[in-house]
């Protein structure tokens, strides 16, 4: 069962998420914080990382530079507010796989994901 972990301080999104995922068979892991994202990482060597960009505790690009860091294989897909497309430039230059625009579309959400797990 591929493992997902989850990095979003959005509720509703977050739970969104997880219940997609779950239906789809994922094994998930979930957080709001950007530290204890990191943690998770290194504890459950997710197959795929969602990363919100606006975290209150850890700005996002600095979570995703750190998890390259540890892993450089690491498969990350960041999610980006409207209008922050730039910012999900920057990620990509610094090894994200993919990013997602809020609103999700969870058809796109669903697909980008099971291409990453695949990669």
């Amino acid at each position: 069962m591929p493992k997902v972990l989850v990095i979003d301080d959005d509720e509703i999104t977050l739970a969104l998420m997880h219940n997609v995922l779950e239906e789809e068979g994922y094994s998930i892991f979930s957080t709001a914080d950007g530290p204890q994202g990191i943690q998770i990482y290194k504890e459950r060597q997710p197959d795929v990382v969602i990363l919100d960009l606006a975290l209150p505790s850890m700005n996002g690009l600095e979570v995703l530079r750190k998890l390259k860091r540890h892993d450089p294989d690491a498969r990350i897909i960041v999610v980006t507010g409207h209008g922050s497309e730039e910012s999900a430039k920057v990620a990509l230059r610094y090894g994200a796989w993919g990013y997602i625009e809020k609103p999700v579309d969870f058809a796109t959400f669903l697909h980008q994901i099971r291409t990453a797990v695949q990669a």
